[in-house]
């Protein structure tokens, strides 16, 4: 994949700390094995025009928790409310590579729900899926999930 002086974006949504955990986790990584630029921030930081990605972005990582009843974290609420638009083009994500990582507790119903909604959501306005949604279970270590993104991210960048 060609650098374009793009940087990788880690966005995540976290009530508890685990997503961003998990980010901060996968910033130090990449930064170290791979030398590359990586933007990381909360999904709110994506305010208005997500097509802005298009002009930044060669790599989305996406990782979010589901909180109350299938909702989205209070740091990812205006990312969600924006990508959701039914007005959005088909293609504002111009097949940007993305990854989602979503967090639960299988304990409940809507387990992962946000992940499944903001990955298939993704898919839908022409984000390209880099490797299938991971589900993550909070009460497991999430070490695992961490390793495969990292594998497969390691792979598509060198």
């Amino acid at each position: 994949m060609e650098n374009n002086n793009k940087k990788i974006y880690i966005l995540y949504g976290s009530a508890t700390g685990n997503g961003e955990s998990i980010a901060k986790i996968l910033v130090e990584n990449i930064r170290e094995d791979l030398k590359c630029e990586v933007y990381c921030n909360t999904l709110n930081s994506i305010k208005n025009d997500i097509s802005e990605l298009n002009n930044i972005c060669r790599l989305l990582i996406i990782i979010c928790s589901t909180t109350g009843n299938g909702d989205a974290p209070e740091n990812a609420n205006i990312f969600w409310n924006i990508v959701k638009k039914r007005s959005l083009s088909k293609t504002i994500l111009n097949n940007i590579p993305f990854i989602v990582l979503g967090l639960g507790d299988t304990n409940y119903d809507k387990f992962c729900y946000m992940g499944k909604s903001i990955d298939k959501r993704l898919k839908e306005i022409g984000g390209k899926q880099y490797l299938e949604l991971e589900c993550a279970d909070e009460s497991n270590n999430f070490e695992e999930i961490i390793e495969k993104v990292l594998f497969v991210i390691k792979n598509m960048l060198l």
